[in-house]
């Protein structure tokens, strides 16, 4: 097949959907279908053309400013998501496309697709808003695409039910090999991994660390990632009384990342709302075990019930310390319970679940991904 995937940010962007349809597209591509990624260029040194494991991506518009416009509740340029949604239009309506993906985000491109590709779109879903606006969103663009898929089981019942539609699950995928699992007498501390920005709550999880300090907790605590909260992160750390047990790392390549998840021995993420963060299926596929926040937008609670890799506590310090503690006492069980899991979200499986959705048969054995023709931006 050829394959137009359609999403606002993809690699070296950092987030949960650009690691989705970076994942995918290379699974696909390893399958041996023709993919190409349109998404906006968010760096300034980004070409606008380039092709990477396979699978050819397109950038436009070129906007450095896009994740950070000139009024922060706008939370993304609203110009750019303009120029891309009728860019990408006019770039796949004459392309013989035998099938296009889309990322939820920007919303914009759903609207704009031409007709003909909508019997042809997938349309991803990778988490569930509160608002009257998108209410109406979630209620209305499923109806535009031919398929409906989500990141989790949870955001695929919220907006199915919202819309009347049909929905599959297709997760963030893994490459296990990537990952390993060691021992518990190895592992000490607890960590957090991911962008830092406000809704992920980290003020809460140092408050819970605090709480496990004062109950005679020994481990370090450990706050990897970048973002717009880092300031704040910051500020709330150095006035903690346990500041000299807790480290924050930044950024990590993805080589630092995978120590980090072998070393630990739990992961937390106490986020207010999220999908099915990626970085909770690397702790499983590490054997590291998770406690989240019951908060009702934080699909992160659904995904470790289902897989029964942790806990899930109300989203308080008292509580949530309450929940480390059990998780240790049952580590063993927990780890062996998310590396079980893990094996289901191995890219390859999740690329042939949604082959098997759009009803696509291989007619001819696949072309390898260096062996397909590459296309010009224009």
């Amino acid at each position: 097949m050829r394959i137009a995937l359609l999403t606002e940010l993809y690699p070296p962007s950092i987030g949960g959907q650009e690691l989705f349809f970076e994942g995918l597209g290379r699974a696909l591509a390893g399958r041996g279908h023709r993919v190409e990624v349109f998404c906006i260029g968010h760096a300034a040194e980004l070409p606008a053309r380039e092709i990477v494991d396979g699978v050819t991506v397109h950038r436009f518009p070129s906007d450095p400013a896009y994740r950070t416009p000139p009024k922060a509740w706008m939370k993304r340029a609203w110009p750019t998501i303009f120029r891309y949604a009728f860019w990408t239009r006019r770039r796949i309506r004459d392309g013989d496309y035998d099938l296009v993906v889309l990322n939820q985000w920007p919303l914009l491109h759903v609207v704009t697709l031409p007709a003909r590709l909508r019997r042809r779109a997938v349309l991803h879903w990778c988490e569930v808003r509160d608002g009257r606006f998108y209410a109406a969103v979630q209620r209305w663009l499923p109806g535009l695409a031919a398929h409906n898929t989500a990141i989790s089981d949870a955001v695929a019942s919220a907006i199915g039910e919202l819309s009347g539609r049909p929905f599959f699950t297709m997760p963030s995928g893994l490459r296990l090999e990537d990952y390993r699992s060691a021992p518990r007498g190895a592992r000490s501390g607890i960590l957090s991994l991911g962008r830092v920005v406000e809704h992920k709550n980290l003020p809460l999880l140092v408050a819970t660390y605090e709480r496990l300090k004062q109950r005679g907790y020994a481990g370090r605590l450990t706050i990897a990632g970048d973002g717009p909260a880092m300031a704040e992160l910051r500020r709330v750390v150095a006035a903690s009384p346990v500041a000299d047990d807790i480290a924050i790392a930044g950024p990590v390549s993805d080589g630092e990342k995978a120590q980090l998840l072998a070393k630990h021995e739990l992961f937390a993420i106490v986020s207010r709302r999220e999908g099915f963060p990626r970085v909770v299926a690397e702790a499983m596929a590490s054997g590291l075990p998770v406690l989240t926040a019951a908060y009702p937008g934080n699909g992160t609670q659904d995904i470790v019930l289902a897989a029964g890799c942790g806990l899930v506590a109300a989203p308080e310090p008292a509580v949530l310390a309450d929940g480390v503690r059990a998780i240790l006492d049952q580590w063993e069980g927990y780890s062996d319970a998310g590396r079980r899991f893990a094996q289901s979200l191995d890219w390859t499986r999740i690329a042939e679940r949604l082959e098997r959705q759009i009803g696509w048969e291989p007619t001819r054995s696949p072309v390898p991904p260096e062996a397909a023709p590459s296309h010009a931006t224009g």
